[in-house]
């Protein structure tokens, strides 16, 4: 069954965790990036987790580097669409509006990473044999998760299979 609220409620559910997610973004890549290089890597979960700290000025898992100003662009076409898809779908759907907030939080994290700090995003979460991520990138994963869910829970009680 759909989760239905209030516009209201809808919009301060996709607009505070976007700006909590910016806020913590920020502030995780702020606290990496004035660690001693001396005191990376730090060990998180053994033969899994560690935070180091690199920079990144392609996309993810490193690819197409130095197009920082096509990510710049890329980035503010993503957060308009993603703005335009609250404004215009208008759904009622608790889940939706958090998972878009979250997509919104995490493009704006590292626009501002690119804008402002040498077209460079910092990544520091280390998942071994996987990748070096960060906040950003993780609830953007999260958001598209929750996203793809509720359109195939969606399409299936549509009966459209």
């Amino acid at each position: 069954m759909e989760t239905k609220a209030s516009n209201k409620l809808l919009n301060i559910l996709f607009a505070v965790p976007a700006a909590v997610i910016l806020i913590l973004d920020q502030a995780t890549k702020y606290l990496v990036n004035n660690l001693p290089q001396s005191k990376l890597p730090i060990e998180i979960i053994p033969n899994f987790l560690y935070i180091i700290r690199i920079t990144n000025t392609g996309a993810a898992f490193g690819l197409f580097q130095d197009k920082t100003k096509i990510f710049i662009i890329i980035s503010i076409i993503a957060i308009i669409l993603i703005i335009i898809l609250k404004i215009k779908m208008n759904l009622k759907n608790i889940p939706y509006n958090i998972g878009l907030g979250f997509v919104l939080g995490g493009a704006l994290g590292n626009l501002v990473d690119r804008l402002f700090f040498k077209g460079e995003v910092t990544d520091f979460l280390h998942i071994v044999y996987f990748a070096v991520i960060n906040v950003a990138d993780s609830f953007i994963v999260i958001g598209f998760g929750i996203i793809i869910v509720i359109i195939l829970k969606y399409f299936f009680k549509k009966g459209a299979v």
